[in-house]
């Protein structure tokens, strides 16, 4: 999806994007931008994401679309690149970023690379959440599971988005701690996979092991966003 309102800026990233066989739904603003990803959020890979748009900006709208799915790729389409701006940016979840006016060699690989980066996680058949073994954790007790399900969602919203940041700023306690806290509470939902990676991770973390970690964080964050979609998922069913 394409949050641009400028139609030149449009005409140009549609194009390039065309080249190289990648359909693209078109949002004029921030408000569109969310309400067409809300209703075709199983079509969309990536969100490219105009900063400065009427009606909702890209930052709102970037925070809207994060409550809906903490896995979905958002790329920044921008002229500033001062550092307030990228730390704004990164609160707002938007992970990824092209500077204007477009490079067409550039452009085209980091969005090729993103999708791919994803797709494994984004269209992977294999669930991250094993409900049976989460329920019996919860000895058998479906309302409490669900509630559970959701406490676990509500208090995981910004967890990436903090981890990111710690590991930036190697502030590596700081993320051995929510990494340890999200391990413990997963594996009792019935994420084992999410819970062995957080342990890896961890471990890299508390080895200042910087490789390991750069590979451990990618699993880790992977299969946290789309155990936040399934558990949103599974709200919209109830």
């Amino acid at each position: 999806m394409l949050a641009e309102d400028n139609k030149t800026n449009q005409l140009i990233a549609r194009s390039l994007l065309e080249q190289v066989g990648i359909e693209s739904t078109i949002a004029g603003d921030g408000r569109e931008a969310v309400e067409l990803y809300q209703e075709h959020r199983d079509s969309i890979d990536l969100i490219l994401m105009d900063l400065h748009m009427p009606v909702m900006n890209g930052y709102e709208a970037a925070e809207k679309i994060r409550e809906i799915s903490a896995s979905i790729p958002i790329v920044a389409m921008t002229a500033d690149v001062i550092l307030g701006v990228r730390d704004k940016r990164l609160r707002s979840g938007i992970h990824h970023y092209i500077s204007k006016p477009f490079n067409p060699d550039h452009f085209i690989k980091t969005i090729k690379d993103i999708i791919l980066e994803n797709e494994p996680v984004a269209r992977g058949n294999a669930a991250v959440l094993d409900r049976q073994m989460g329920l019996k954790n919860m000895g058998g007790n479906l309302e409490l599971y669900h509630q559970v399900l959701e406490e676990y969602r509500k208090e995981n919203q910004d967890t990436l988005e903090r981890l990111y940041s710690a590991i930036r700023d190697k502030r590596y306690a700081d993320a051995v701690q929510i990494v340890h806290k999200a391990k413990s509470s997963s594996g009792s939902i019935g994420a084992k996979k999410l819970q062995d990676v957080a342990v890896s991770l961890q471990r890299a973390l508390e080895h200042e092991a910087d490789v390991a970690i750069a590979s451990s964080q990618k699993r880790f964050s992977g299969l946290m966003g789309k155990l936040l979609d399934e558990i949103e998922r599974l709200r919209d069913l109830e």
